[in-house]
């Protein structure tokens, strides 16, 4: 291990130059000394040429292997037993990583911790806070900064509020269930979190400590369907874990309904959506699913 440095800290890129150097930026300002690892996955616009220029950061390359894989390849050269995760286009704030460590010091049997976060534009507007978009989590919180789960999975399963640029982890544990998959087309840093949270306790900050960017207008619609086929082998994956707790089971598989009412309703498919929000208003009531199948049915009237 590095004499002083305590995490690893793990990137991977693909032509994202226009804002890699912002999300170094935001991990040379931590308070804690790191080691940086950035997995460059076959960037032809200038990033490697940047990055080899930059004295404080180990480069590994591969070429479009995906950002699953990338991880991976970062994370056997990790230093640390620690490891933190962060996307090119992604940035940390101040004090991030001190006060997740801190979180890890204090509970040393964590598994891994993560931290809230705000979805941000392209353009740098606040969108909304990670936690506030899942009430249902957001009720589970203690109501100090720091939450400890000695069972997380079936929470997890019914809401994905992991981001994994926050994510701090135990590279043991990591190691122990494989890292990433690889051969899932999307999704598979849900996956990754719930099998690590099989392991033990997880960790959580209710402090905004990470700017995330959504995705870009055009790739919505084609990364949804993606997302969605991914999300359906997951919850199938790990359904047996949380059989014990069908709320928690009906919600995951709940969501993965809206998501298909959202994937319609970017079609136009207006009547779909309306009868697969009407569902899962009918199972789980909520206004966010009201308001949603008011649109929809507005849209089928007009």
């Amino acid at each position: 291990m590095n004499s002083g440095i305590e995490v690893s800290v793990v990137i991977p890129n693909y032509n994202c130059l226009p804002t890699l150097p912002r999300a170094i930026e935001s991990i040379r300002m931590q308070d804690i000394p790191v080691e940086i690892i950035v997995v460059d996955d076959g960037s032809s616009d200038g990033s490697r040429e940047w990055l080899a220029q930059q004295a404080d950061i180990k480069l590994l390359m591969t070429e479009r292997s995906g950002a699953s894989q990338a991880r991976n390849h970062g994370i056997e050269h990790c230093s640390n037993e620690l490891i933190a995760f962060l996307d090119a286009d992604d940035y940390w704030l101040e004090n991030k990583l001190s006060q997740q460590l801190s979180l890890h010091q204090h509970n040393p049997e964590l598994i891994f911790s993560f931290t809230d976060y705000m979805h941000m534009t392209e353009e740098g507007q606040p969108i909304i806070g990670c936690f506030d978009y899942w009430p249902r989590f957001h009720k589970q919180l203690s109501s100090g900064p720091v939450s400890v789960f000695p069972v997380f999975t079936p929470l997890l399963f019914a809401e994905n509020v992991v981001g994994t640029s926050t994510v701090m982890v135990n590279k043991q544990a990591l190691v122990e269930v494989g890292g990433f998959d690889a051969e899932l087309k999307s999704a598979s840093d849900w996956d990754l979190w719930l099998k690590m949270a099989e392991k033990g306790a997880v960790g959580v900050l209710s402090i905004n400590l990470c700017h995330y960017i959504s995705d870009r207008a055009d790739a919505i619609s084609r990364d949804h369907n993606k997302r969605l086929k991914a999300m359906k082998l997951i919850l199938n994956k790990h359904r047996s874990t949380v059989s014990k707790h069908p709320t928690a089971l009906l919600a995951g598989y709940l969501r993965w309904v809206t998501g298909k009412a959202e994937y319609n309703r970017l079609k136009k498919a207006y009547l779909i959506s309306a009868c697969q929000e009407l569902a899962v208003l009918c199972l789980q009531p909520s206004k966010q699913r009201m308001k949603a199948a008011g649109r929809d049915i507005l849209n089928i009237l007009s």
